[in-house]
């Protein structure tokens, strides 16, 4: 009987091709399909699938790929609910007229642009017969009449059969009964808040940071006899003194340094911090002094912002637009005296691009988060001037990337430098300060170290030239070291020297070049008349009151002369 259609096995799917008219395209929700019968309650209940596939060279539905967030799989009893509202029994039989209209709603909308052909396609397991829909072939009867013919076709649209799943055969004279579902957007304060989560908990023994220093991989916890003051090895931890750390993956009933891990585990008050970790509180005093904790020792962490990049995925169809803004929370530098804990809101950012920050931001770990908004988030907006069209952000693969800076400006005492009645400068309290100058160890958190260099011949002098920004508040140190091979102490047993940061000879250099922000300028750095060497190594450390303004260096020269 003309006006019905059966769909056979899952290679044999059967499609439908449509076009969108509406100028600028549209928006696709869903999908409805009318049947007549589907599998009763005593057969196998099989379901069916629809997806939507595109429409490839030669006008034939793509037999490989379909648009992802379209296919939706509807149960035998789902579709058997609506043929028997419309007048079906147990299945089978249902008229047109009563509309036996089964919704496939889609997983994600779907924008597809105007003119732009796409193709329906149905495919089911269940043996021939059992899934019937309605359509209708132009001059045969219609559905529930006896004599009125079907006079009309869609003009845009062809109905497909396949035999195999690959190769499809076009009907031009049929098209089944489906609708589709477009969305209707307003046109304005259309907006999304995307949070940034707290950072993970980790395990200390993770980091590599500063590898010769803390001496990782195990025991980050250092305890001292008779004090119940804890130090935590955990660089680049992103805290403040003030701040809540939690700690776990202890055992509770073993004691470490004379203390039970449950004495030890749980949320911390800082009560000091340097780049390389930060001091809390034991319940109870040390019995000895040692490095321990192994390689269990898990901690809660901040992240600090200095650099980002806000990746966001998004499609923009003509007359729709997006915009990002974001909000954020105020750090302060090690060895800074900014203000920490204020917001920084409906800040304008690119997609896409690097975003640097004039003062340090932080996400804010679980522990020290604050009211209802996240430390660090953002609010897309997004506006049309086509009701049917939107423009869409892909969430799921959304990303953050941001950088964060490791450098202080430490001293080895509290000093006023300025006068004005506070330190300078930032102490190491985890660890022991130590010198630049020592052969191995100097705790400056920020700096460069080259090869050792070997000489063919002997020399006398370096000359050391770079291209560098050095911002205002940050300054950095060119360091060296010698030996000669024939000597019983080897380079890495040498302390380093400084090269003189003076303009007068003979041991010169430019240092004095007023500071910039955003300008390289071509530094240089002499020693002449030392003793003679063949082997040699080059040192630069950085320092910085404030962590978003470093200093940077590239086309590093050095060259060793008699």
């Amino acid at each position: 009987m003309a006006g019905r259609l059966q769909l056979t096995e899952q290679l044999n799917p059967m499609a439908q091709t449509f076009r969108v008219t509406e100028p600028g395209g549209s928006v696709i929700t869903k999908v409805g399909l009318f049947f007549e019968r589907c599998p009763k309650s005593t057969d196998p209940q099989i379901p069916i699938i629809v997806e939507l596939r595109p429409v490839v060279d030669g006008g034939n539905p793509s037999s490989q790929r379909f648009i992802p967030g379209t296919r939706v799989v509807k149960a035998a009893s789902d579709v058997r609910t609506s043929v028997n509202a419309a007048g079906g029994t147990d299945g089978v039989g249902a008229t047109f007229g009563a509309s036996a209209e089964v919704t496939f709603e889609l997983p994600e909308p779907v924008f597809v642009p105007s003119n732009v052909e796409m193709a329906i396609v149905a495919y089911t397991a269940a043996a021939a017969g059992q899934y019937k829909v309605f359509a209708g072939t132009q001059g045969e009867t219609e559905l529930e009449s006896t004599s009125a013919k079907v006079a009309s076709q869609l003009d845009a649209g062809v109905f497909f059969q396949s035999a195999n799943g690959t190769a499809w055969t076009a009907d031009q004279n049929t098209d089944i009964a489906f609708k589709v579902y477009r969305a209707v957007f307003d046109a304005t304060g259309n907006r999304a808040r995307l949070e940034l989560a707290a950072p993970p908990k980790k395990k200390l023994t993770e980091n590599i940071y500063t590898q010769n220093v803390t001496k990782y991989p195990t025991s980050p916890l250092i305890t001292t006899n008779a004090d119940s003051d804890l130090k935590v090895l955990h660089p680049a931890h992103g805290f403040l003194q003030g701040d809540t750390v939690n700690l776990s993956g202890l055992d509770s009933s073993t004691t470490y340094g004379g203390v039970f891990g449950s004495s030890i585990m749980g949320d911390r008050i800082i009560k000091a911090v340097d780049p390389y970790g930060y001091t809390i509180s034991m319940d109870s005093p040390a019995t000895s002094s040692v490095r321990t904790g192994g390689a269990s020792v898990v901690a809660s962490e901040q992240y600090i912002i200095n650099d980002f990049v806000l990746s966001l995925p998004n499609s923009q169809p003509t007359n729709t637009n997006i915009y990002v803004k974001g909000s954020f929370t105020t750090s302060t530098s090690i060895g800074g005296n900014e203000v920490n804990g204020t917001r920084t809101n409906n800040v304008s950012l690119p997609v896409g691009s690097i975003t640097r920050m004039r003062d340090p931001h932080v996400i804010l770990s679980s522990e020290n988060e604050v009211g209802d908004s996240a430390s660090t988030y953002f609010d897309v907006g997004m506006d049309t001037n086509n009701k049917y069209v939107a423009p869409y952000i892909n969430v799921s693969a959304a990303a953050f990337l941001s950088v964060s800076n490791f450098i202080d400006y430490q001293d080895s005492a509290v000093t006023d430098y300025d006068g004005d009645g506070d330190s300078d400068r930032n102490l190491i309290s985890t660890l022991t300060w130590t010198a630049e100058t020592e052969p191995d160890g100097g705790t400056t958190a920020s700096k460069h170290i080259t090869v050792p260099f070997v000489l063919e011949n002997d020399a006398t002098s370096i000359r050391v030239l770079m291209d560098a920004r050095r911002p205002n508040g940050s300054d950095f140190t060119v360091w060296h070291r010698t030996t000669q091979s024939a000597s019983t102490k080897q380079l890495q047993d040498e302390n380093w020297v400084a090269f003189s940061k003076s303009v007068n000879p003979p041991n010169s250099s430019n240092y004095d070049l007023e500071e910039q922000s955003e300008s390289y300028k071509e530094y240089h750095f002499n020693v002449f008349d030392i003793p003679s060497f063949d082997e040699y190594q080059i040192k630069i450390t950085f320092n910085s009151n404030r962590s978003s303004n470093v200093p940077i260096i590239r086309n590093l020269r050095t060259i060793a002369t008699v």
